[in-house]
């Protein structure tokens, strides 16, 4: 049992959603977007990293690596000790990297399933993209597939991911709806493909949500050199609209809106790092 004072020290405000991913020190990937995202919108955020690094591989230099599980187990261990899952509305998934730390995810949504079924799961399951490939062990699709995947009540792949979870051929908006649904289940409710079509001519992007029984999409423009992170802010914002009650298809049309205003942003300044702080980007339609 623990002693009085311990128990104080948990009676703070437990977290409303814990994001699961990367992080940098320099650049707005994973946790670094995600947790300002949605802390704006006055969500109490907890982060834990599945990498560390000061900054995305991209630049000549990069320094950091993947925490040890060791530590990543300890992270997750310490949420529940400290009684931060109490209340959980949320879980993000991002960027685990490797096998075994989907084995451990895998066993702690699980627990907070059990604990509290009503808790939104959202996976955003990061294996690569169209330009690079797999930029992690292919293995990691099978524990998507097979494992992580029927804990989500959400997925936000994009193309690229969507054919490794499916083994498919993805040629055309039909083969996308059709490869989206053999992933619905009574669990995992919808599936938001990004960057699901892409018009080089008109330089248009397509973000695409299928549920079991509806498909809605949201075009919008593409920019070269976008920051990296796009992703992963999107399903931060995707996740925070759902918390204020929006409808699926209204949170995806405004995290495509709230995502370009950031990446227009950041074209403006010159910055290369998505901005998620300008005012007026964190209201919801």
């Amino acid at each position: 049992m623990l002693p009085d004072h311990a128990l104080k020290r948990r009676s703070g405000r437990p977290a409303d959603i814990i994001s699961i991913q990367s992080q940098v020190i320099y650049g707005s990937v994973g946790n670094s977007v995600a947790v300002p995202a949605l802390a704006k919108h006055g969500w109490h955020v907890l982060a834990v990293p599945t990498f560390l690094l000061s900054n995305t591989p991209d630049y000549l230099s990069c320094y950091g690596g993947e925490i040890t599980d060791e530590w990543f187990c300890g992270f997750l261990r310490g949420i529940q000790e400290r009684g931060q899952d109490i209340r959980l509305r949320a879980v993000i998934t991002g960027y685990l990297g490797s096998i075994s730390k989907a084995e451990h995810v895998c066993a702690w949504l699980r627990e907070v399933a059990a604990k509290n079924p009503r808790t939104l799961i959202v996976i955003d399951p990061v294996m690569g993209d169209t330009d690079t490939g797999y930029y992690v062990d292919q293995g990691l699709g099978h524990w998507y597939r097979h494992h992580l995947l029927p804990l989500a009540t959400g997925l936000t792949p994009n193309l690229f991911e969507l054919g490794c979870l499916t083994g498919q051929t993805l040629t055309g908006e039909q083969d996308i709806i059709k490869a989206a649904r053999t992933l619905l289940s009574d669990k995992t409710l919808w599936v938001v493909v990004t960057s699901a079509t892409r018009s080089e001519k008109k330089r248009m992007l397509k973000v695409i949500c299928v549920t079991a029984s509806t498909v809605y999409s949201v075009e919008h423009e593409a920019h070269q050199n976008a920051p990296k992170g796009t992703g992963d802010l999107f399903t931060a914002e995707l996740t925070a609209g759902l918390l204020h009650g929006l409808p699926l298809e209204q949170a995806v049309e405004t995290a495509c809106e709230l995502t370009r205003r950031s990446v227009l942003n950041s074209l403006v300044d010159g910055t290369g790092v998505l901005d998620v702080r300008t005012p007026g980007s964190g209201e919801m339609k």
